[in-house]
């Protein structure tokens, strides 16, 4: 195989790694500064998603399991995955309805409902491993691409949702609030550009365009947490 090849997948398997740390110290940074707010418990969640998904990608890629194991894991992965966009949009509600109409069935129902229907596919077309690749003790993994693109551009829709109402709501915001509102929306916009990324680089198979979207949603994980310590 190509040195290069191989060099970049030696580079997807640790910036994953990478990235689920930087989600899991921010997730804990989120909780401490006010673990009895919802807007801080929904980061949390949002990180922790992150985190544990990066992490059991990075397990399954460093580790080499059976191709079912392996499968088992991509699909546990994704379904976390799937859960990051849910948190932030939640993060939302709480701060336009406050916490308490947000954990309504009305909102919190509506958002769980779209992840189970997100997330259930995953096991009518499970991702599957590249034998090829597999020979050579390297996992690439395919999910079938009519599902693929639907669940990230939910995934899209649900982020860009986001986007806009952290962009009005900083237009409403003054001060101290307003400069922290303005980190959070740098932070998803930069979060959203990865997941377009990751979004390509899938679609297309090229690693470099998914290690530059692991990159982005570094970047952006870590002006988030910015955005609530200043």
């Amino acid at each position: 195989m190509d040195p290069i090849i191989i060099a970049l997948n030696i580079i997807k398997l640790i910036l994953p790694l990478i990235t689920g740390i930087i989600a899991l110290i921010a997730g804990f940074i989120e909780l401490r500064l006010n673990s009895k707010n919802w807007l801080n418990r929904w980061f949390f969640s949002f990180f922790i998603s992150a985190s544990l998904g990066y992490l059991i990608y990075s397990v399954y890629h460093i580790i080499i399991f059976s191709p079912a194991i392996t499968s088992i894991a991509v699909v546990i992965t994704q379904i976390f995955f799937n859960f990051i966009p849910i948190s932030l949009v939640m993060t939302v509600f709480v701060l336009e309805k406050f916490p308490k109409k947000a954990m309504s069935p009305k909102y919190l129902g509506t958002m769980l409902v779209i992840f189970i229907l997100m997330s259930f596919g995953y096991f009518w077309w499970t991702p599957t491993v590249d034998p090829d690749y597999y020979t050579l003790r390297i996992i690439n993994t395919t999910t079938p691409l009519p599902w693929f693109v639907f669940v990230n551009f939910v995934r899209m829709v649900l982020f860009g949702y986001a986007l806009f109402k952290y962009a009005m709501i900083t237009k409403k915001t003054e001060g101290e609030a307003k400069q922290r509102m303005r980190w959070f929306f740098i932070g998803i916009v930069i979060i959203i550009i990865g997941l377009l990324f990751n979004l390509f680089g899938g679609i297309l198979n090229i690693v470099l365009i998914e290690i530059l979207a692991l990159i982005l949603f570094n970047l952006g994980a870590i002006i988030i947490v910015k955005g609530f310590i200043i």
